[in-house]
């Protein structure tokens, strides 16, 4: 027989402050909403989280942790079509904190403990391990950079991938992300790496990569 697993309210209040966050926009969702949507009183949230913005913070935590996982552990690849596949997982994975991506300074701006965290974030851990991608990259020789291209590279890429959804959405006059956004994300984060492209890959990588969607 098998036990149901309780989830404690700290947990419920997580994850149905993700839910609406990413569906409403973080801006149109207050602490009373979630309390509202959970079936909870107003104090009963408060107990756990003085105000939204540590719920804020909870949840870029769990992102930070689930995209690390995914970097550290995932296989590099070791040809073209597999950089396009690393990438799409990256970006499946903050398309699960999506609300975290469409007005990212406003967020970091309201909070200094989210602004530290995502610094930190940034450039003790994304950026190295991107790095270690186009190393990888650059030693099967499917691309061809010195090590400070490699790491000016690894900040462009990451920084076009962080903004990418808030761009999208601005550029399409659209309040609310549609998936298909990830597909262009994908291409454009990954164009920063085809003027190193030798030139015997370029070919296969034009083709495989105006075929994501």
């Amino acid at each position: 027989m098998t036990r149901e697993v309780k989830i404690n309210t700290y947990t419920k209040i997580i994850n149905a402050s993700l839910a609406l966050f990413n569906e409403e926009g973080e801006r149109n969702i207050s602490t009373n909403h979630i309390a509202a949507n959970l079936g909870i009183s107003p104090g009963n949230l408060y107990y756990h989280f003085r105000n939204k913005d540590e719920i804020i913070v909870q949840l870029f935590n769990r992102y930070s942790e689930a995209l690390l996982e995914y970097l550290q552990n995932a296989v590099l690849p070791t040809n073209v079509e597999e950089s396009i596949d690393y990438m799409a997982s990256v970006y499946d994975v903050m398309w699960d904190y999506r609300f975290l991506f469409t007005d990212v300074n406003t967020l970091l701006a309201r909070s200094a403990e989210l602004l530290g965290e995502h610094n930190n974030f940034t450039q003790a851990k994304v950026s190295p391990l991107l790095v270690n991608l186009l190393t990888q990259l650059n030693g099967l020789e499917i691309i061809r950079a010195d090590q400070t291209a490699m790491n000016d590279l690894a900040v462009n890429m990451w920084m076009v991938t962080k903004y990418w959804f808030d761009f999208d959405a601005s550029l399409r006059g659209r309040t609310k992300l549609t998936e298909d956004s990830k597909g262009r994300g994908i291409r454009r984060t990954l164009s920063l790496l085809r003027p190193y492209l030798l030139p015997e890959h370029r070919s296969e990588f034009d083709e495989k990569i105006s075929a994501v969607d």
